[in-house]
C-alpha cells in the first residue's frame, strides 16, 4: 500500500468531489449479491421399474401366502 493509495479526507473534499464519492458508494450498494441459494443439485438417478418376478423371488414364503390371501379376497 502506498500513500498515494490513501484517500483524502472528507473535510478537504470539494462538493463535486464528495457528490461522486456518495454515488459511489450508493451504486455499489445496490449491486445485488450472488444467493447462495442458487446450488447444483446432482441429478437424480432414474429409478428401476419392479419387476414382479424380482419382487416374489426375494420375498419370503410367508410374504407370499400373506399376498396371495389378499388378492384372493
Amino acid at each position: 500500500m502506498n500513500l498515494t493509495d490513501l484517500k483524502q479526507s472528507v473535510s478537504i473534499m470539494s462538493d463535486d468531489e464528495l457528490m461522486n464519492l456518495i454515488r459511489d458508494i450508493r451504486t455499489t450498494r445496490r449491486i445485488p449479491k450472488e444467493t447462495k441459494t442458487a446450488r447444483k443439485t446432482a441429478p437424480k438417478k432414474a429409478s428401476k421399474p419392479m419387476d414382479l418376478d424380482t419382487l416374489l423371488a426375494g420375498a419370503s414364503p410367508e410374504m407370499i401366502d400373506a399376498l396371495l390371501s389378499q388378492m384372493e379376497k
